[in-house]
């Protein structure tokens, strides 16, 4: 028998054995392996719930965001068999190539597989760049359930102070690979909630590990892309979140919200500055929106400006837009309006929490520290002051839904 004939022969056993692998695009040049027959790994297999862990660190927390990826791999061996961990992940190593990564534990090891990767730099802080990796997801692995946790610098609602800049972001990838905060493209916050809107499935929770990102301009905008919006008010550390420690929460059905934020808020409670977290449920927001327009109507008319040099800001300084929304509404208030608003304030956010230091850094403010008080409120919020000293930001505060959703307009402002 010939080589040709041999080779005919048993084609259709190679075939065979190979129908239905899925392979690494993650090894080294030549050295392709095969992965586990597992259900992760399987396209087109339905798993209970997926996660991406979207990271844009091409920026000056590079480094730390590096040390979340690695933290991210300690958590993964605790992923049950009927779960998804993707990690995107584009940092300052001009060596390293943006990629979707997955990862599954596989008998007392970490299978590493790498979904897909870009051929070249791309700007990871682009909302198309984060749409073609979210279409990777979906088209190829179905699920019932999903999260999505964002880390990067971010800047809450406001504009960056970068003229040019956009406002309403996350994400900062300078598109020269250095440590540098060069604004290039950001993913803006209502092109994000379009783009969840889209998914096959609703987010349940939605988690930013990135600073300033729990405002109620952010929330509101994002009420229908989300069930939950886990974030801080005001800067957070740069080592983030202990991925190691929250990730098996996320597949836990018998783990909640609330224990997430403890896990998170509990790695900063033996240092000196710690974190202020909350978590929002989006359902309670149209309610709490048509409550507060009532009192901004009554309390904060244009007519008669509000001073709130007492209140508490996580942003302290020439920067009216980062006020703790509670600490405003308390101060203002009578008694028995703010009960009631309280109320409806409790129902959009259950959970708050505060590392025991009790005291937060806003390198913004030029490296203030926040006390955080025991009434925090931990949601932040623009109040119009002073037309002449804050137009810009008055008038970007316009663009936002929550402007009008909250009766602003109507105040006068």
């Amino acid at each position: 028998m010939n080589l040709l004939r041999k080779i005919l022969l048993y084609m259709p056993i190679i075939v065979a054995l190979f129908a239905g692998c899925d392979y690494s695009d993650a090894l080294e040049e030549g050295d392709k392996d095969i992965l586990p027959q597992i259900r992760p790994f399987i396209k087109g297999d339905t798993v209970s719930r997926t996660m991406l862990i979207y990271i844009m660190a091409e920026n000056s927390i590079s480094y730390d965001l590096s040390r979340d990826f690695s933290e991210i791999k300690d958590g993964a061996y605790a992923l049950p068999d009927d779960a998804r961990l993707f990690v995107y992940f584009d940092n300052s190593d001009a060596e390293r190539m943006p990629a979707l990564y997955q990862y599954h534990p596989y008998n007392d090891s970490l299978i590493e597989n790498v979904v897909y990767s870009f051929d070249e730099d791309v700007c990871s802080s682009d909302t198309a760049v984060m749409r073609q990796v979210l279409d990777v997801i979906f088209d190829n692995y179905p699920t019932e359930s999903f999260d999505l946790i964002m880390g990067s610098h971010a800047n809450g609602w406001i504009r960056h102070q970068a003229k040019s800049a956009p406002h309403r972001t996350i994400g900062i990838d300078n598109g020269e690979n250095t440590y540098t905060n060069t604004i290039t493209t950001t993913i803006e916050i209502e092109e994000l909630a379009t783009l969840l809107d889209r998914l096959p499935v609703k987010v349940d929770r939605l988690m930013f590990d990135a600073c300033l990102m729990q405002g109620v301009e952010v929330a509101y905008a994002l009420r229908n892309a989300a069930d939950w919006i886990i974030a801080s008010p005001a800067e957070i550390p740069a080592d983030g979140a202990p991925y190691d420690k929250i990730i098996s929460l996320f597949f836990d059905a018998s783990s909640d919200v609330e224990d997430i934020m403890y896990e998170y808020k509990k790695a900063y409670d033996n240092e000196y500055y710690g974190v202020v977290l909350s978590a929002i449920r989006t359902s309670y927001l149209q309610e709490f929106a048509d409550s507060t327009r009532r009192y901004v109507e009554k309390y904060f008319d244009i007519a008669s400006p509000r001073n709130l040099y007492n209140c508490k800001s996580y942003v302290p300084g020439n920067i009216p837009a980062y006020y703790d929304m509670n600490s405003v509404m308390k101060s203002v208030h009578d008694v028995a309006d703010y009960e009631s608003w309280r109320t409806v304030y409790d129902k959009a956010v259950p959970y708050v929490m505060v590392s025991n230091s009790k005291m937060v850094y806003s390198a913004i403010a030029g490296g203030y520290i926040v006390n955080v008080s025991n009434d925090c409120g931990a949601v932040s919020a623009y109040f119009p002051q002073d037309r002449a000293a804050n137009r810009r930001h008055n008038e970007d505060f316009k663009t936002t839904e929550w402007y009008k959703a909250a009766g602003w307009d109507v105040a006068g402002w």
